[in-house]
């Protein structure tokens, strides 16, 4: 880890010159008797920022069969109530310390994470570890909650993200993926109160969360005074993680949906990418760009998005567009053909400079703030990346090459089969739609 911004001003542009200004943030972890796994990042460079996270590694994944959206009620309840404290008064503490929290559930943890001034790192401390540690769950606060996640499902859904929400649930069928991360409608309206009690006490525990605190701040003096407040932290059983891993497509698998009044179709083309932890992903990472760029000069005036997400079983990689309903089949096949010249052509010395410089702009961009470095440090908490993980990253992009980067491409890149949904006037995509397989009606 020491050589870490050494490296990312190795490998990256201008703009990650500012990264490598300054002393490198020096990493003392310690591990707490109640196992709560303690990092301090040390540096000036970050002025008065300070940034506390902390990490859950139980998510949505491990909402119980029937009550989808559970743990991102419970993200959602965090910061109603504590033993000590009213929703009133952490918003009081909050102005007091000049200070502010961000909660975010996703399929593979609970992230908390609190941006305050280096003076108040005591105090911050603590409250972070009441919200935390000491959540305290009311019917009234429950009913509001609840309604709130209830409005927000029952309200139009954005159309590109019901799509994309679709592809989720056919590409990860059978699995724990397959289910909206907030929930349904029905199943967040079975949610009880008792729900969320049951969900808090099973899973929220030290021996599986991690505490990264960033900023100017002694870790001589941080350890101490956090063993303090967190080793209270009663642990629990680990739960562990046995769930059924997804399959990649076997073979192109056709959706549509008719939309007769839209002028438009919006389409996906997806299929599986390596997990986060994966010695391919980020070879797999650096294969996407580069296609993306090149779908891009194909083209350039398409409404596109090429996307992936690592997540901890299988993560999603897609293509998303929308088109003219008479030009949307063209578009799909112009990224079939450019997926697979993708495959079968080399990748340029140029391309891949390209590619490395984005990514390496992208991820420095996030060990130049507080909040940024604390983030890229609970990615390796959660998934277990090593505490040396930003320079890994970085290693490892500026040690890719190009046949790497296509062997990737091959591996992850629809590499046996597809899942490729569109919704639009059916009578107008029905002729381009026959010469791509099967169609299978998709349910609204």
């Amino acid at each position: 880890m020491a050589a870490l911004l050494l490296l990312v001003s190795a490998v990256g542009a201008a703009g990650v010159q500012g990264a490598a200004q300054g002393d490198t943030p020096a990493l003392s972890g310690k591990r707490l008797l109640n196992d709560l796994q303690v990092t301090v990042a040390h540096s000036k460079d970050f002025g008065d920022a300070m940034a506390l996270g902390l990490v859950l590694r139980y998510g949505s994944a491990f909402d119980p069969e029937g009550k989808g959206g559970l743990a991102h009620l419970v993200s959602r309840m965090l910061m109603k109530a504590t033993e000590d404290r009213s929703a009133a008064d952490i918003q009081s503490e909050l102005e007091y310390l000049g200070a502010s929290v961000e909660v975010r559930c996703d399929w593979d943890g609970v992230r908390i994470l609190l941006h305050a001034p280096v003076a108040s790192f005591e105090r911050a401390s603590l409250l972070l570890y009441q919200i935390v540690g000491e959540a305290r769950f009311e019917e009234d606060d429950f009913a509001a909650a609840k309604q709130s996640v209830l409005d927000e499902l029952q309200a139009p859904p954005d159309p590109r993200q019901r799509i994309r929400s679709q592809f989720e649930a056919i590409l990860f069928q059978g699995t724990t993926y397959a289910r909206p991360l907030m929930g349904t409608a029905e199943s967040v309206g079975a949610l009880t109160l008792g729900d969320v009690r049951y969900f808090y006490r099973r899973f929220f525990s030290p021996n599986q969360a991690a505490l990264e605190v960033v900023g100017d701040i002694d870790p001589a003096t941080a350890h101490p005074r956090i063993a303090r407040i967190w080793g209270v932290w009663v642990r629990n059983d680990e739960v562990p993680f046995t769930f059924t891993r997804p399959k990649s497509p076997a073979g192109r698998e056709v959706y549509a949906e008719n939309d007769p009044g839209s002028p438009a179709a919006q389409f996906v083309i997806g299929g599986m990418f390596p997990r986060h932890e994966d010695p391919e992903y980020v070879n797999a990472l650096l294969a996407i760009r580069i296609l993306e760029d090149r779908i891009n000069q194909i083209l350039p005036t398409s409404l596109l998005t090429v996307g992936a997400e690592g997540r901890r079983l299988a993560s999603p990689f897609y293509i998303q567009g929308q088109a003219a309903a008479e030009q949307a089949i063209e578009q799909v096949r112009a990224i079939h053909a450019a997926i697979d010249e993708m495959k079968q052509s080399p990748v340029t010395e140029e391309e891949l400079a390209v590619a490395r410089r984005r990514l390496t702009d992208e991820f420095a961009g996030r060990l130049g703030t507080a909040s940024g470095m604390c983030g890229v440090l609970l990615d390796a908490e959660l998934y277990r990346l090593g505490s040396d993980y930003a320079g890994f990253f970085l290693d490892r992009v500026r040690r890719s090459d190009a046949a790497a980067v296509q062997r990737a491409a091959n591996s992850w890149v629809l590499p046996g089969g597809e899942v490729l949904l569109i919704r639009g006037p059916i009578p107008v995509l029905r002729g381009g739609l026959e010469g791509m397989g099967a169609v299978r009606p998709l349910a609204p």
